[in-house]
């Protein structure tokens, strides 16, 4: 076990790394359809100040959420725990930004992640990518029980609709989209930071059925994106198939936020895996 002082220096830190893989996300440019630090994307009720500002507003529930999971087993009680500062992390975030939803999908990658990080560090096991997926795929397993909701997500109407993956799927897979993500950085990696996470949002964009995009169009323009995206990862950045892919981005209104959820959460595990190491 380790001692209460490290486990609050512990917790902190881990938090700290998600605001700021949650940053370098939104910061990173040129992002096809995305808020960046160049332009709001397809967007129009959000920039890049927003998203900055909602990130350093949920720093708080993540260091919650990785102070509950300290040396807690990873189990229904924990499940339910987390889901619940997730709930008032959502809070925090729409009265941040005046109720526009800048990391929704974030907060539930994020506080899974967090979560088992936490665990795993407090138990001395194995942080290694590829255990820490394992892990969150358990924990998502676990239903939160004390959940009740009358809206209908977004998210479930667009895999009702086109029978695709949601988060939920994704987190109970052990989110394979990071494993991807984060096997495209190590292959660009000798590249510039910029082009190694462009290269790791174009493997995702490529790869992912981003209910996002589905919500705001069909299923043609997100095979056509993911077809623009899969050509322009083909190669070194910037390139002809990149640039055609940021216009059929703005032209058809589309944002794939999804991806984004997903290259935040790729850059977190990067992240720790380069400055936490337990085994």
């Amino acid at each position: 076990m380790i001692n209460n002082k490290a486990q609050q220096m512990m917790t902190k830190q881990l938090a700290c790394l998600v605001e700021q893989a949650l940053v370098d996300e939104v910061q990173l440019s040129p992002k096809p359809g995305l808020v960046d630090a160049r332009d709001n994307g397809a967007h129009t009720d959000m920039d890049a100040s927003l998203f900055i500002k909602s990130a350093r507003a949920l720093t708080p529930f993540f260091e919650q959420m990785a102070q509950a999971a300290w040396c807690h087993p990873v189990d229904q009680t924990l499940r339910e725990t987390i889901a619940q500062i997730g709930r008032s992390a959502e809070q925090a975030m729409f009265e941040a930004t005046g109720g526009v939803n800048t990391h929704k999908g974030a907060i539930w990658v994020m506080g899974l992640l967090v979560s088992v990080y936490a665990h795993q560090i407090s138990m001395r096991q194995s942080t290694q990518i590829e255990t820490v997926l394992k892990k969150v795929s358990q924990l998502a397993q676990f239903l939160d029980e004390q959940y009740t909701s009358q809206n209908v997500t977004h998210g479930a109407v667009v895999k009702k609709r086109y029978r695709v993956n949601c988060a939920y799927e994704e987190a109970v897979l052990g989110y394979p989209h990071i494993l991807l993500a984060v096997q495209t950085y190590q292959k660009w990696q000798t590249n510039t930071p910029q082009q190694a996470q462009l290269q790791m949002l174009l493997t995702l964009m490529g790869s992912v059925a981003d209910t996002c995009v589905l919500h705001r169009s069909d299923q043609q323009t997100l095979i056509k994106m993911q077809q623009l995206a899969i050509q322009a990862g083909q190669n070194a950045l910037p390139n002809d198939s990149f640039t055609a892919l940021i216009q059929y981005c703005q032209e058809h209104h589309i944002s794939p936020g999804g991806s984004a959820d997903l290259l935040a959460a790729s850059l977190f595990v990067l992240a720790v895996d380069a400055k936490i190491s337990v085994c």
